[in-house]
């Protein structure tokens, strides 16, 4: 759950956003990837089903969301303590191993990077949240995740349909843009309107990669560049909700005005930044 504090005149709201239509977004950034410079991944309708469901372990989480005792609000997805974070992903994981083993296989190694604490500045749940009483729970899992990512390309290497799919750059280069449409749709939900540079993101599969500059115009404009969609310019939507930030007296009281508020959509444009425009910043 991605929560977002509002400040009105009178009170404060929280922004609500489920986990599930984040990791949605992210799955319809991924059908229109790839033009000209950038290349499609491959295979498409695996991966794109690796991102659409990499959070879709939330679902029942979200349906009956828990309070922090600490603070009486809802725990977000930074928030949520260690054991039920892994509980979620097992799940999720285990969701999409049933259905397409090498999207399973990326859903592994993208909760897998979640908890290395090399990679503890990205944004989102990471290594950085894990207590020291904890550490355990997490290394257990990454055992786990590393002996499931083993026996999946065991599978995928006996069919001739995935088997040139399992090179080594060719996975990672998959798992790198699964993290980079995450952490933009992740983009959209917390700090649209600032401007902001996802790194390191894969333009082939020989290791040439590209930074995202991507650059707040008003009116829910975001310019990127280099610019990696198929479609220029492209509009989308995520849904949301509001509630009071309040002190709530139990994960029913939440629960109850949560499903009491309304849905409403976000509307965003994403476009080829211009060359000129470019040129105009760059020289300020």
């Amino acid at each position: 759950m991605i929560l977002l504090e509002e400040k009105g005149e009178r009170d404060s709201q929280l922004l609500v956003i489920r986990q599930t239509d984040h990791a949605f977004l992210a799955g319809f950034f991924a059908r229109e990837w790839g033009n000209e410079r950038f290349t499609k991944p491959q295979p498409n309708a695996s991966f794109c089903l690796a991102v659409a469901e990499h959070d879709n372990g939330w679902s029942e989480w979200e349906l009956q969301a828990q309070l922090d005792r600490k603070t009486h609000l809802p725990y977000s997805f930074m928030s949520i303590p260690t054991a039920a974070h892994i509980a979620i992903y097992q799940r999720g994981i285990e969701r999409l191993v049933r259905v397409d083993h090498y999207a399973g296989l990326l859903g592994t190694m993208h909760a897998s990077c979640l908890y290395d604490r090399a990679r503890a500045t990205m944004p989102g749940f990471s290594a950085k949240y894990v207590k020291a009483e904890e550490n355990h729970l997490a290394n257990d899992f990454i055992q786990q995740l590393r002996l499931q990512q083993l026996r999946l390309k065991v599978d995928l290497r006996a069919n001739l349909a995935t088997r040139p799919f399992l090179e080594e750059p060719r996975v990672n280069g998959n798992v790198a843009r699964l993290e980079a449409l995450d952490r933009l749709s992740l983009h959209f939900c917390l700090n649209a309107g600032q401007d902001a540079v996802i790194d390191a993101v894969p333009v082939n599969d020989q290791g040439e990669e590209a930074d995202l500059e991507l650059h707040a115009e008003g009116a829910n404009v975001i310019a990127v560049t280099p610019y990696p969609f198929r479609r220029d310019p492209l509009s989308f939507s995520i849904m949301a909700r509001r509630v009071s930030k309040k002190l709530y007296s139990s994960d029913l009281d939440f629960q109850s005005s949560l499903a009491a508020a309304p849905y409403f959509p976000l509307k965003f444009t994403m476009r080829a930044r211009r060359e000129k425009a470019f040129s105009q910043v760059a020289g300020m």
